[in-house]
């Protein structure tokens, strides 16, 4: 179990890599945002295959983590923080139970094709939301410190 836990993280650090440099991000955001990538998927896997949360749970809870990074990352880098985010959630998209429910639409499977459907939808909504959420709450906060101090 470790050994593929391992393999897991180093997958989604090595594809955040790739998919930073086929996007032209700046070479000084690729480190960050790849080991952004691999703490949130990290978590991911933890949630749901160590302590037995849900997958919208753990979707979401690692999305908060991963925004939270990027904003940081954002501000220190002075970089847009879409630029970090844009990278770091591609570990998390769920792309496997997209690829599922095609292959059982393909193989006239209506009822396994919804259900896998149902599954995707509400992990990219997870995903979504917790993204945008923690923006929201982090630009509120950032802005009430920064009109507190002026």
């Amino acid at each position: 179990m470790i050994r593929e836990f391992i393999m897991s993280a180093l997958g989604a650090f090595g594809g955040t890599v790739g998919f930073s440099i086929m996007i032209n991000a700046p070479r000084r955001i690729i480190l960050p945002a790849s080991l952004t990538a691999l703490l949130g998927y990290m978590v991911y896997e933890i949630m749901t295959k160590a302590l037995g949360h849900s997958a919208i749970f753990a979707y979401f809870l690692s999305t908060v983590i991963i925004t939270l990074l990027c904003e940081v990352e954002a501000r220190v880098m002075r970089k847009p923080a879409t630029i970090f985010l844009l990278s770091a959630l591609v570990p998390l998209v769920p792309g496997y139970n997209f690829y599922c429910a095609m292959l059982a639409l393909v193989e006239n499977n209506g009822g396994e094709a919804a259900a896998a459907m149902l599954v995707a939808v509400q992990g990219v909504a997870a995903i979504a939301v917790g993204a945008a959420v923690t923006s929201c709450v982090f630009r509120v906060l950032t802005t009430r410190k920064r009109l507190a101090a002026k």
